[in-house]
Protein backbone atom coordinates (compact mmCIF):
# COMPACT_ATOMS: atom_id res chain seq x y z
CA UNK A 1 0.00 0.00 0.00
CA UNK A 2 2.99 2.35 0.41
CA UNK A 3 2.70 2.25 -4.10
CA UNK A 4 -0.94 4.18 -3.84
CA UNK A 5 -0.12 7.44 -1.97
CA UNK A 6 3.22 7.48 -4.29
CA UNK A 7 1.49 6.95 -7.20
CA UNK A 8 -1.39 9.47 -5.91
CA UNK A 9 1.41 12.18 -5.49
CA UNK A 10 2.77 11.40 -8.85
CA UNK A 11 -1.04 11.64 -10.20
CA UNK A 12 -1.49 15.43 -8.04
CA UNK A 13 2.04 16.32 -9.72
CA UNK A 14 0.75 15.10 -13.50
CA UNK A 15 -2.14 16.97 -12.77
CA UNK A 16 -0.22 20.28 -11.86
CA UNK A 17 1.68 19.77 -14.93
CA UNK A 18 -0.99 19.56 -17.25
CA UNK A 19 -2.70 22.46 -15.69
CA UNK A 20 0.00 24.72 -16.04
CA UNK A 21 0.67 23.69 -19.54
CA UNK A 22 -3.11 24.25 -20.43
CA UNK A 23 -3.09 27.92 -18.64
CA UNK A 24 -0.13 28.63 -20.53
CA UNK A 25 -1.39 27.85 -23.62
CA UNK A 26 -5.12 29.61 -22.65
CA UNK A 27 -2.62 32.79 -21.71
CA UNK A 28 -0.40 32.40 -25.37
CA UNK A 29 -3.60 32.27 -27.04
CA UNK A 30 -5.11 34.80 -25.14
CA UNK A 31 -1.89 37.29 -26.25
CA UNK A 32 -2.56 35.53 -29.81
CA UNK A 33 -5.76 37.26 -30.26
CA UNK A 34 -4.74 40.60 -28.51
CA UNK A 35 -2.38 41.15 -30.79
CA UNK A 36 -4.99 40.25 -33.71
CA UNK A 37 -6.88 43.31 -31.90
CA UNK A 38 -4.46 45.76 -32.01
CA UNK A 39 -2.70 44.89 -35.23
CA UNK A 40 -6.14 45.02 -36.68
CA UNK A 41 -6.88 48.55 -34.72
CA UNK A 42 -3.56 49.36 -36.39
CA UNK A 43 -4.92 49.01 -39.74
CA UNK A 44 -8.12 51.19 -38.80
CA UNK A 45 -5.75 53.86 -37.59
CA UNK A 46 -3.30 54.07 -40.62
CA UNK A 47 -6.32 53.76 -43.16
CA UNK A 48 -8.18 56.77 -41.72
CA UNK A 49 -4.87 58.65 -41.56
CA UNK A 50 -4.65 57.98 -44.87
CA UNK A 51 -7.97 58.84 -45.54
CA UNK A 52 -7.55 62.39 -43.77
CA UNK A 53 -4.52 63.09 -45.81
CA UNK A 54 -6.28 62.38 -48.93
CA UNK A 55 -9.24 64.79 -47.57
CA UNK A 56 -6.90 67.67 -46.74
CA UNK A 57 -4.87 67.42 -50.04
CA UNK A 58 -8.32 67.67 -52.11
CA UNK A 59 -9.32 70.56 -49.80
CA UNK A 60 -5.60 72.41 -50.19
CA UNK A 61 -6.33 71.73 -54.15
CA UNK A 62 -9.98 73.03 -53.95
CA UNK A 63 -8.83 75.78 -51.98
CA UNK A 64 -6.10 76.86 -54.39
CA UNK A 65 -8.54 76.21 -57.48
CA UNK A 66 -10.99 78.50 -55.70
CA UNK A 67 -9.26 81.16 -53.05
CA UNK A 68 -12.88 82.44 -51.93
CA UNK A 69 -14.20 78.83 -50.85
CA UNK A 70 -13.33 78.69 -47.20
CA UNK A 71 -12.57 75.50 -45.61
CA UNK A 72 -14.08 73.68 -42.76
Amino acid sequence: MALIPHQGLNMVSISKTKAAKRLAAVQKSKKAALSETEEEALKVRENMARLKALRLAKEAADQAIDPAKKSK
